[in-house]
């Protein structure tokens, strides 16, 4: 159907994958409580990667993941796609752990905001290292972005904490990220497939940071199910899956700034469950953020920047 693989309706996924990431957050925070941080990590995408492993196998007998080597397209080589798929592995755990990590010491609301930094450096990234060149409305709602994120974490540089450092640190990660999805997804149709290896990747690396650091103990993953399940199943499997497919049709810098919606859902999220309050400067802050995501909706289509 055409409007499956519409602008809008790709606009549309990433809007409910920050939905869904949005709300993690709070269940990242109170899951992390019992068995830290990195052992919430690697359940989590353990959760994920079991969740992905039956799509990318009927995915895999339909398209392979690798080329045949009489395939002459400007789809990737298989070499390019393995260092490909190792990155966004590697990306999203590095990313992941940092986020996870950072909850110790900063709010739910900042940690979602404080991420979405990517923003900015997507297109920054983008320009520096590919030339890729943005039309001014995108730059226009770069900058109305910054504005909004800014009033959400108080417009004040002496509350920053230790935990807003780190997760600062890694939304370099989520950038690089973003725009790896963006050049793998475009030139070669295997989202599922993509989906279940960077998550794989990850749970491994975080396994074995994992028992380095702490000790497993089953009975105390059991006491956070809930969480790991809503973590790992809605917001990997589900979440990132949408990601990958959604970018089929949309610009990194456009699947960057909607993305950033979950900052504002974290926010709500955590003045609901967790009871953490939210100002009046961070509500307008909100709402300049959705000004940004209109001036992306509402920009003319330019495939060879946006």
């Amino acid at each position: 159907m055409p409007f499956l693989s519409s602008r809008l309706f790709a606009h549309a996924m990433l809007a409910f994958t920050a939905l869904i990431w949005g709300t993690t957050f709070v269940f990242q925070t109170t899951g992390m409580v019992d068995v830290g941080a990195m052992g919430f990590q690697f359940y989590r995408f353990l959760a994920g990667s079991i969740a992905l492993l039956p799509l990318a196998i009927i995915e895999y007998r339909r398209h392979g993941f690798f080329l045949h080597k009489d395939v002459s397209d400007n789809a990737i080589s298989n070499k390019q796609l393995i260092w490909g798929s190792i990155g966004l592995g590697v990306f999203m755990f590095t990313g992941s752990a940092l986020q996870q990590i950072s909850l110790h010491t900063a709010s739910v609301a900042n940690v979602a905001y404080l991420t979405t930094l990517y923003v900015p450096l997507v297109p920054v990234f983008g320009l520096l290292l590919f030339g890729i060149h943005l039309p001014w409305s995108r730059w226009l709602a770069v900058a109305v972005f910054m504005t909004g994120s800014w009033l959400m974490t108080g417009a004040d540089f002496s509350t920053i904490t230790p935990g807003d450092w780190i997760v600062l640190l890694g939304a370099v990660f989520w950038a690089f990220h973003i725009m790896l999805v963006g050049a793998l997804v475009n030139r070669r149709g295997i989202p599922f497939q993509l989906a279940f290896l960077q998550t794989f990747i990850t749970a491994v690396l975080s396994f074995i940071v994992f028992v380095v650091i702490d000790t497993i103990d089953l009975a105390l993953a059991l006491a956070v199910l809930p969480d790991i399940l809503f973590a790992g199943v809605l917001s990997i499997a589900l979440g990132f899956t949408l990601q990958l497919i959604a970018q089929k049709n949309c610009s990194s810098s456009a699947a960057a700034i909607i993305l950033s919606l979950e900052g504002m859902f974290a926010a709500f999220a955590g003045w609901i469950l967790l009871e953490q309050g939210m100002t009046v400067m961070a509500v307008i802050g909100a709402i300049i953020i959705m000004v940004a995501v209109l001036l992306v909706e509402l920009s003319p289509v330019r495939q060879s920047s946006s």
